[in-house]
């Protein structure tokens, strides 16, 4: 007896794929996400310190000018230094921004190919499905059959 061949089996195959690549597309995502965060991290941890180095910059200058060893020269400095430190801290702000805003696009394209590998899941799933329940109709219908034959071999010869 032969078996029949399952006659979605191609698109079976087509949806499984589709798993595959989908799935693929969530692994890329996911570490995009991750390098993305990364990269907030960072960006967040040098501002941080930045800040920090700042802070203690001016407190001891702070200090110098309260002690009186700082001369007109010294404080023009400052103030120069103090310029370029706001357009430092103001470069990095704007690359912590940065770092989130990609990191926010980054979580939304993993919420994104989640979703689809999800979907593609569900539409291989129900072609699975399908196949089970043929296979078990199959399965019934060649009983069926094999004890009808069975049946006719024991039934007794009129005659």
């Amino acid at each position: 007896m032969t078996t029949k061949k399952y006659p979605l089996d191609p698109l079976l195959k087509v949806r499984e794929a589709d798993v595959d690549k989908a799935s693929r597309a969530l692994g890329e995502a996911v570490r995009a996400r991750e390098g993305a965060e990364r990269r907030t991290h960072a960006a967040d941890e040098e501002e941080r310190r930045a800040k920090e180095e700042a802070r203690a910059i001016e407190e001891a200058e702070r200090a110098k000018l309260d002690r009186g060893e700082l001369k007109v020269a010294d404080l023009a400095r400052g103030d120069a230094w103090g310029v370029a430190e706001a357009a430092r801290q103001e470069r990095l702000a704007q690359a912590a921004q940065a770092a989130e805003d990609a990191l926010a696009a980054a979580r939304t394209t993993e919420r994104a190919a989640g979703a689809e590998t999800a979907a593609r899941k569900a539409d291989a799933q129900v072609v699975e499905k399908d196949r089970a329940k043929w296979s078990d109709r199959t399965a019934r219908a060649a009983e069926a059959r094999a004890e009808e034959e069975a049946a006719e071999v024991w039934r007794p010869k009129r005659g």
